[in-house]
């Protein structure tokens, strides 16, 4: 009699998906993206260990499938590898799709002259920037990672 081996791989293929993905969000949640510029600009790793989960998903399902098939797990591994690819699918659509910024209508265009505004310089003095016409001017803004 040939023993059954336990559907492991299903599982465990789940478990890097939702490590990929949780991993994401406790970095955002818990700011740990200014410690690590990497993680913090490309979600490479989370995307690595999702790309991972989906690899052993895929595992397992031909190894329940396969023609030795001696894996339980012909309905829970095709189960858990399409909650994995859905987890994986929502996981890329919110990293590359939905994180797209809306147009800003009134935003100004290369070229245009910048909208007059007073803003403090590093040493807290204030600064117009009407009061530096004629001269090259930079402006840098930063969306607020810190």
């Amino acid at each position: 009699m040939q023993r059954r081996l336990r559907n492991g791989a299903a599982w465990l293929g789940l478990g890097l998906g939702l490590l990929g993905v949780g991993s994401f969000f406790a970095s955002v949640i818990f700011r740990l993206g200014p410690q690590s510029p990497a993680l913090r600009d490309t979600a490479i790793l989370h995307l690595v260990l999702v790309g991972l989960g989906l690899g052993v998903s895929v595992v397992a399902i031909r190894r329940a499938f396969g023609p030795r098939a001696v894996h339980r797990g012909r309905v829970l591994a095709p189960v858990l590898g399409a909650l994995n690819l859905g987890l994986a699918a929502f996981f890329v659509l919110l990293l590359f799709r939905f994180s797209i910024l809306p147009p800003a209508p009134n935003a100004p265009h290369v070229g245009q002259a910048a909208p007059d505004f007073t803003l403090a310089d590093q040493g807290g003095a204030p600064v117009e920037l009407a009061a530096l016409h004629g001269k090259k001017v930079l402006l840098v803004f930063y969306r607020g990672h810190w």
